[in-house]
């Protein structure tokens, strides 16, 4: 029997001492660890505590699953608002497609974030395969009664020395038995095993029907990430993405071809620094040029090819600069305010050559802040940067509020464009 335990981000469920043993903890601290995912949960022997961190984890016997509250307000307080606006960012940002949510789904699933996610590979995956199977060129070797292809001497003589009327030959076959339909077979017959949505189970069935006849080969995250598309397999690029997605976050039980553990995780510090960055770049009406993620050395005697220091956004416009950087976290005004945001993005306007910087975080008030930008506390003689604090409103339906969102980063951007002209 699975057991499902949900939380919210920085919520702990300080009673999973009852529910699972130290042995299980154990074993999801050491599966995180494994897939480099240690900063999702805070565990002791007696407490499971969610970060930043989104997604479900499924270990051994139960499935956690971790929604952000943030994504609802007290108006919008319903698990399937949340889950709606989480998978449209995810969609936003990453470029999977995800379609609308059925509320049936959300509202009947013990987890409907990974079944979202499963529906959405196995529909895009079978709407492809009914215009086409995808066939490609696999090199074969064999002893055949007719030469094919080109003889292989070496082959040749070591099966046909005494038989001449065999050829050992190779040569390519255009076949469906290639390694991207052995991809996706393998993942559709491993989640149809941890799917308990009976729609998600019929078309993953109807998959596996389909592939009959296709090789079973395991695949691990390596051998995955090697699989490309031909021109002639673009339709298969979606269900490819999330084939690999699943890939790389499972471990797989190959006796009995089903997921054993997945972690299916995203850290919304980033997913807002990309949603962010996103809207940004399709959105601005500006005239700014926007960059994610621009790195510069913090020293210049440093050689280290990877300590870079990043800012989450640089805009820039002629010989005009902008610092933008977001934060998810709480800000309520200038009371609570971080020193060390500040001195990070005054080190980012330094080494930039900007003089303004913007402080973008998610909205947890009511009401819109409307603070006046302020100034760096520097010596009279020194020119201060200016330092901006913006929230964007995500406590709504995102989807239908999207043009109100954009609205609001624009403002952001136009307001820094007067602050660079100032």
């Amino acid at each position: 029997m699975v057991v499902n335990i949900k939380l919210s981000e920085y919520t702990p469920c300080r009673d999973v001492g009852k529910i699972l043993s130290p042995e299980d903890l154990g074993r999801i601290e050491n599966f995180l660890k494994k897939n480099h995912l240690q900063e999702a949960f805070k565990i002791t022997p007696n407490s499971l505590q969610a970060t930043s961190w989104v997604g479900v984890v499924k270990c051994g016997h139960f499935q956690v699953q971790v929604l952000p509250k943030l994504l609802a307000s007290s108006a919008y307080d319903k698990e399937a608002t949340i889950l709606k606006n989480l998978v449209f960012m995810l969609a936003y940002t990453r470029n999977l497609e995800i379609k609308s949510l059925e509320s049936s789904m959300l509202s009947k699933c013990e987890n409907p974030f990974l079944e979202i996610l499963i529906r959405e590979f196995a529909n895009s995956l079978f709407e492809s395969l009914k215009k086409h199977s995808p066939k490609s060129y696999i090199r074969q070797e064999d002893n055949l009664g007719f030469l094919k292809g080109k003889l292989k001497i070496s082959g040749h003589i070591r099966h046909n020395l005494t038989n001449q009327a065999h050829f050992y030959c190779e040569y390519d076959e255009f076949s469906e038995d290639n390694v991207l339909n052995q991809l996706f077979y393998y993942v559709a017959t491993c989640l149809s095993n941890i799917s308990k949505d009976n729609e998600n189970k019929k078309i993953l069935s109807l998959i596996k029907n389909f592939y009959s006849e296709i090789s079973w080969v395991p695949f691990d995250k390596v051998k995955a990430n090697k699989v490309k598309l031909y021109r002639n397999q673009l339709s298969f690029e979606k269900p490819l993405k999330l084939a690999k997605m699943f890939v790389e976050n499972s471990s797989v039980d190959l006796t009995l071809n089903k997921v054993k553990n997945i972690a299916l995780l995203w850290d919304m510090n980033k997913l807002f620094e990309e949603f962010v960055f996103e809207i940004m770049r399709r959105y601005n009406k500006n005239g700014w040029k926007v960059v994610a993620q621009k790195g510069k050395k913090l020293l210049q005697q440093d050689n280290s090819k990877k300590r870079n220091t990043f800012v989450d956004i640089f805009a820039y416009k002629g010989n005009k600069r902008l610092i933008l950087d977001t934060k998810y976290k709480t800000f309520e005004g200038l009371d609570s305010f971080s020193n060390s945001d500040v001195f990070q993005v005054t080190t980012y306007c330094l080494l930039h050559e900007a003089k303004k910087a913007i402080l973008i975080y998610p909205q947890w008030t009511k009401e819109k802040l409307d603070i006046a930008p302020c100034n760096l506390n520097t010596p009279g003689d020194v020119k201060p940067y200016e330092i901006q604090f913006k929230t964007v409103n995500l406590m709504q339906d995102i989807k239908k509020n999207l043009s109100s969102i954009i609205a609001e980063v624009n403002q952001i951007l136009e307001e820094g464009t007067r602050q660079a002209e100032a």
